[in-house]
């Protein structure tokens, strides 16, 4: 049964952004976008609509279509709004990009679509912005993006940030040394996405492990040391652990080098919602926001799905979870003021508007009233509006 809608709502999950919010988003992609620039990534903006057949490439690997907004096309052919941006990039990658020389560094700044469960400010219009960085293998392609998520936050005036850093293979490997069934497995990675550390104790009993193998299954979602001790906890595992161990290694002292260590912490129980990682994995944290505020990681197989086998990491920043630690964190997001009002006497409509042409061509923002206000009335709308000044003949002028 269709729920009653009226013309003034907006659909569940979506929003309205008023001229403050407008500005503050505005003026962190401006931030944003100067850093990924200064870094050599170069600013992509895929369709927003794609196939359903390309989009079900990323979403097929979390299991998650019904997250997806579809619909149709004339031709009768299923359409899908994207649900992440890593997706439609790759595809682009493999085609459009194809004859661009490696590595290729690109960003966005975009929103994304998905069917969430709509707790308390959550939207399914998700707004994102982030770097692809198709071509490099390797540690210090890794260390590069975590590195380049560090400078973006504080080029947002952020601080507080920290970054947890795990492996795929460090998990995939001790499921596999362990005997988990695939089923099992899926359900301790949801688990483990949700942080739900009584779901995945729960788990581990259901799929009969005990003794030594649920100790260190249970020991990574409770580890909380350094790289010394995770090395001697579970390196002697061997295999893919041990492997997966030595690549984390070699990324921590590419970020010493870096400068952005102290940052980062090791989260080994770390598990992606989205399931195309296959190396490391990342997710940031400010402050007084309860969720993630970035998250990203290395995933070699994406773009060979489209015909072209590439290593590839990147990372995706989470804007309105930005927005709302500026807000906490006192960092002036604001729309910037007028510097003046220009009064509008009944007959001189032509000479105020010509007086600020002359003015916007002298890179000031002015307004002409419309509304034929004077006196209080007409100072009261320019200090609404942030001007320094109101311009008019016989007007005091507003400091």
């Amino acid at each position: 049964m269709n729920t009653p809608v009226t013309r003034t709502q907006v659909p569940d999950g979506a929003r309205d952004r008023l001229p403050a919010e407008a500005a503050a988003m505005r003026r962190l992609s401006a931030r944003l976008d100067g850093v990924f620039r200064a870094w050599g990534y170069r600013e992509v903006s895929p369709p927003v609509i794609e196939y359903l057949e390309a989009v079900s490439v990323g979403a097929a690997s979390w299991g998650r279509r019904e997250d997806l907004y579809q619909l149709f096309d004339r031709k009768g052919r299923t359409l899908a709004l994207r649900p992440d941006m890593t997706t439609p990039i790759a595809r682009l990658v493999a085609t459009r990009l194809a004859d661009e020389p490696l590595p290729l560094r690109l960003s966005y700044f975009s929103p994304v679509f998905r069917h969430r469960e709509l707790r308390a400010g959550a939207t399914s219009e998700i707004w994102q912005a982030g770097v692809e960085l198709v071509g490099a293998p390797g540690e210090v392609a890794d260390a590069e993006v975590i590195s380049l998520a560090c400078a973006a936050v504080k080029a947002a005036e952020l601080e507080g940030f920290r970054i947890g850093l795990g492996h795929v293979g460090i998990v995939e490997g001790l499921f596999e040394s362990a005997g988990v069934s695939p089923d099992a497995a899926a359900g301790l990675k949801e688990a483990m996405v949700a942080r739900d550390l009584v779901a995945f104790e729960y788990g581990v009993a259901q799929a009969g492990l005990s003794g030594e193998r649920a100790e260190l299954l249970l020991g990574l979602v409770h580890f909380h040391g350094g790289f010394t001790e995770a090395k001697a906890r579970f390196g002697r595992v061997g295999g893919r652990v041990a492997e997966a161990l030595e690549h984390l290694g070699r990324v921590l002292e590419v970020l010493e080098a870096l400068g952005v260590a102290e940052q980062v912490s090791l989260d080994l129980g770390l598990v992606r919602s989205l399931g195309y990682y296959t190396g490391v994995v990342f997710e940031g944290y400010l402050p007084g926001v309860g969720l993630p505020v970035m998250g990203g990681g290395r995933y070699d197989n994406l773009v060979a799905e489209f015909g072209r086998p590439l290593a590839a990491t990147g990372f995706a920043l989470e804007v309105d979870r930005l927005l709302m630690a500026q807000e906490q964190q006192g960092v002036p997001t604001g729309e910037a003021g007028l510097d003046a009002v220009i009064a509008c006497p009944p007959g001189q409509e032509a000479k105020a508007m010509a007086w600020a042409a002359r003015l916007r061509a002298q890179g000031l923002a002015v307004e002409v009233d419309l509304l034929g206000r004077t006196g209080e009335e007409l100072a009261a709308y320019a200090r609404s509006r942030g001007a320094a000044r109101v311009l008019s003949p016989g007007l005091p002028s507003i400091h």
